[in-house]
Order: structure tokens, then C-alpha cells, then sequence
């Protein structure tokens, strides 16, 4: 009986900690400087925390668990604690753990953004009815296949905001046409012939203008 009472303290106290903290510090991989606000999530659990100023954390965890590291401008990373418990050289019967973390720069592209100076909703509405048909049929081809287009221009019948827009940039095409001066190309012989004809006409009335000055009543 003494043997039972006096060995079961010491089994006692050299089993593994079921609950371990874990504090750390997250680190740039580049620099070598704390990143601050990192989000540290317990893979499939509700536990997590976030990094403070200073890059530091702490926080309960278990042999199974899996962090996962995320911040915005970096890319995601994982860490295993079972993995790290195998490869940890320090005393770990306290319950008590201790990692430094690196994460890796990630550089993200955005598109252009074009900014204007809109201030209600309904400017906004009349900004996007104003824009041109062939603009519109231009973003589209860019960002939609043409399956789909084809698909659209079967089967959903036009509205009537689509027949107006269609009528206004007709009537605003056969009025820019109508402005246009037409033009006489040279090496078209029978244009040629006719720019001839149309300067001599013109030298003739104003000589005829000139001689004619005083005339007989």
C-alpha cells in the first residue's frame, strides 16, 4: 500500500499536459519585424485570438490542434502542434509552449479603379443611363463569353430602356454624319475633276464681281 501511495504522485506528474498555452510572436519572413492584428484561427474549433501591437499571442491549445495564421498582405500559413511537439527540445510538463512564427509577403494586383465625383444616387442613375451603348457592348465583350452573350441575345427580349438607348445613339450617329463635311479624295479622278470645276466657278463670280462694281441702272 505504501508503494501504490508513494508511486502514483510521481505517475501522476509525468503525463503529458492535456492543455497547453502556446505564446508566440509573428514575424515578417522579410524583415524580421513583428506583424501586428494577425488572425490566429484553431482549425475546425471556435477558438482563435488576434496579435497585438507587437506581434505577440497566447492562447490554450491541444496536441491535435492546428493554427492557422492569416493578414492581409501576407500569405496564409498553418502550424501544426503535433508535429511541433516532436521537434520541441523544451521542458513541456508545465503545460507551457513557446514559438516564433514567420510569415511570407504576398503581393496582390488590383485593378484600376476610376474615380468620380458622384454625390446622390440619382446622378449615379443618370450617369449609368448616359453611358454608350457601344461601351457597354464593348465591357461586356470583355468580360463575359460569348456563350453567354449568345445565350442573353436569344432568349431575354429587349426592354424599354434598351430599345430607348438603342434609338439614342442611332439618331446621335446619323446626326454626327450629317455634320460631317464630305470629303474629296485625290486620287479619285472624277473628285478630282469636280474640285476643278468648283474652283474655276468660284475664280469666275468673283471676277465678274470685281469688273461688275458700277453697274447701269
Amino acid at each position: 500500500m505504501r508503494k501504490g501511495l508513494w508511486f502514483l504522485p510521481l505517475a501522476l506528474l509525468a503525463q503529458e499536459p492535456t492543455v497547453y498555452q502556446l505564446s508566440g510572436m509573428v514575424l515578417s519572413g522579410t524583415s524580421g519585424e513583428p506583424i501586428p492584428f494577425v488572425s490566429i484561427r484553431v482549425g475546425r474549433t471556435r477558438r482563435g485570438t488576434v496579435s497585438n501591437a507587437d506581434g505577440f499571442y497566447s492562447l490554450p491549445v491541444i496536441r491535435s490542434d492546428t493554427l492557422y495564421f492569416s493578414a492581409l498582405g501576407y500569405k496564409r500559413a498553418t502550424f501544426s502542434l503535433s508535429a511541433y511537439l516532436e521537434a520541441y527540445t523544451g521542458d513541456t510538463s508545465q503545460g507551457f509552449l513557446y514559438a516564433i512564427h514567420y510569415l511570407v509577403e504576398d503581393t496582390i494586383e488590383l485593378p484600376t479603379v476610376r474615380i468620380t465625383a458622384i454625390r446622390t444616387p440619382e446622378e449615379l442613375k443618370t450617369a449609368l443611363l448616359n453611358i454608350p451603348l457601344e461601351t457597354q457592348m464593348q465591357t461586356v465583350r470583355e468580360n463575359v463569353s460569348p456563350e453567354i452573350i449568345a445565350y442573353f441575345m436569344q432568349n431575354l427580349p429587349a426592354d424599354p430602356q434598351e430599345r430607348i438607348k438603342v434609338a439614342q445613339q442611332r439618331y446621335k450617329d446619323l446626326y454626327y454624319e450629317r455634320t460631317l463635311r464630305p470629303t474629296y479624295p485625290i486620287l479619285d479622278p472624277i473628285a478630282a475633276y469636280r474640285l476643278v470645276r468648283y474652283l474655276a466657278e468660284k475664280a469666275r463670280v468673283k471676277r465678274e464681281k470685281i469688273y461688275d462694281y458700277w453697274r447701269d441702272d
